[in-house]
């Protein structure tokens, strides 16, 4: 295909641009270099034309994604690159308190509205009933989950009755 004729004002020229039609089903990876999934749709704003974000088909999720471009590390040809963990994919991760002791598992996730934001985890281990883990209470989320030294999980077990 010989070079087209550029007609441009202030925009990139053409060998500067990325073809969003090729990104369709290249990797989406988290800040730490985890796959989180495949493009299905590129999405752009009608008003503005910029690019507002991308549909994902998860990997470890059945349920696709919608991730906003402020979650946007690097975009190449090859794959997009996030600046964020993604927290819907803390779900079954394990919970660990401060000392190395297993607490349960990451039942539920509750997110400050559509953002990646944590307001905080309900947990549940075998003999215990579903509890709540506040955001202020997770010192980071990595393989696991880890809370503060100051954090005191207090589980409900299933034969206490609820105060």
């Amino acid at each position: 295909m010989s070079k087209p004729c550029s007609i441009l004002k202030t925009e990139r020229s053409l060998d500067k641009t990325i073809n969003l039609k090729k990104l369709i089903g290249k990797e989406v990876l988290s800040k730490g270099g985890k796959i989180i999934g495949k493009i299905l749709e590129i999405r752009i704003s009608p008003i503005d034309l910029n690019l507002e974000g991308i549909l994902v088909r998860g990997n470890s999720i059945k349920k696709s994604m919608y991730i906003g471009r402020s979650y946007f590390s690097r975009l190449s040809s090859e794959a997009v690159i996030l600046n964020i963990e993604v927290s819907v994919l803390i779900k079954n991760k394990q919970v660990i308190d401060s000392k190395g002791k297993i607490i349960g598992r990451v039942k539920e996730i509750v997110r400050k509205g559509t953002r990646n934001d944590l307001k905080g985890l309900y947990v549940r281990s075998l003999l215990s009933r579903k509890f709540f883990i506040p955001e202020s209470g997770i010192e980071y989320v990595s393989k696991s989950v880890v809370l503060k030294s100051n954090y005191n999980a207090r589980k409900k077990y299933f034969w206490q009755k609820n105060r």
